[in-house]
């Protein structure tokens, strides 16, 4: 295990010579360079998001001081489930690893990524792409309206004159809006960048005295990640995957308070395998060079009882087939760059130089 490790560990820091004969990685074997073909995951991303509705101190005044009709009436509180993505990732597959013999006559660059699977040869590790966050994050900060209140507002006798003061607070603030917007204010700001400032925070007064009256509106975006990893027969139909509750969100698929979210798996066949006679009339070939996935194809449909989240087509390194790209790319006076998908060990790109 330790000579595992440190050839791991080279090939992700250096460069390193071999001879393109793959062989099946056996302990104590002749020294050389390790690498894994990956199987496939797929990894499902939910959004969600909580929609929660407060009503304002001064909502039975909203009509007859700002001509709002629909303010917030009661507090409510429920989730939306907003969508679905589908992504792919790969492990290494402990079946498919392979030891290249060091070897001077032939030069092979590896790159292996971080958990070993190969990613490219005589090019740099690809770039890896950003994944979502997956916390929970509020739409915004409360703000606390008496802030902008004024001494006046503060000392009202009544909720009703209270409200009175407060309309008229959002009027004249909307009125210095419209001054400075036009040019017409006494204290204009000495430059765009300063004036855009003041707008800003005059917008930020009127919404936090508004809500008083419309109430408020805040939501909170959620997401959940579940991952599947599809075998050779693959073929799933309406499995629940997990269930969503309008009240509390997402639940695990043995929580009966949410509805089911299902998926289908189909392997569409996309790679040709030999029959059992082609199989026996084939002669037996050494693996020199290096081994890739073909993958095959899936399509993943992801639904409810009353909606289709999502419906793609996804590369299954586990439908398809390892085959060997030849010895004869790779030497002295042949220094071809390939890259690897390592979600599938296919091949993305081969550039012959």
């Amino acid at each position: 295990m330790k000579r595992v490790l440190f050839f791991l560990i080279l090939a992700a820091t250096a460069s390193c010579y071999a001879q393109t004969e793959a062989n099946k990685f056996l302990s104590g074997a002749d020294e050389g360079m390790t690498y894994y073909l990956p199987d496939t995951r797929i990894e499902i991303v939910f959004k969600a998001t909580c929609i929660k509705k407060s009503p304002g101190e001064f909502g039975r005044y909203a009509e007859r001081y700002l001509r709002v009709k629909d303010a917030i009436k009661e507090a409510d509180s429920h989730w939306e489930l907003t969508g679905a993505e589908v992504h792919t990732t790969g492990t290494p597959a402990s079946e498919k690893m392979y030891t290249i013999k060091f070897n001077g006559n032939n030069a092979s660059n590896l790159t292996l990524d971080s958990k070993g699977i190969i990613a490219a040869i005589n090019a740099p590790l690809p770039t890896a792409k950003e994944s979502e966050s997956t916390s929970t994050v509020e739409s915004r900060r409360n703000v606390n309206a008496s802030q902008y209140m004024t001494e006046e507002m503060l000392q009202a006798s009544s909720t009703a004159k209270l409200a009175e003061l407060t309309a008229k607070e959002i009027y004249a603030i909307r009125e210095s809006k419209l001054a400075i917007t036009r040019g017409q204010s006494e204290n204009m700001p000495k430059d765009g960048q300063a004036m855009q400032i003041m707008l800003d925070e005059l917008d930020k007064q009127e919404q936090a005295l508004t809500e008083l009256f419309i109430g408020r509106c805040d939501t909170l975006a959620q997401e959940m990640r579940i991952t599947i990893e599809p075998r050779e027969k693959c073929d799933t139909t309406k499995a629940v995957l997990l269930r969503f509750s309008k009240k509390i969100g997402f639940v695990s698929k043995d929580n009966l308070a949410g509805e089911p979210i299902y998926y289908n798996l189909r392997d569409l066949k996309s790679v040709k395998f030999p029959t059992e006679e082609e199989l026996k009339k084939m002669k037996p070939v050494k693996k020199e060079g290096i081994c890739y996935n073909i993958p095959g194809k899936a399509e993943i449909e992801i639904y409810t009882r009353t909606r289709k989240l999502l419906k793609k087509e996804i590369s299954v390194a586990q439908l398809g087939t390892t085959e060997v790209l030849s010895r004869t790319h790779f030497g002295k006076n042949n220094t071809t760059k390939v890259i690897f998908d390592t979600a599938t060990g296919g091949i993305t790109s081969i550039e012959k130089k």
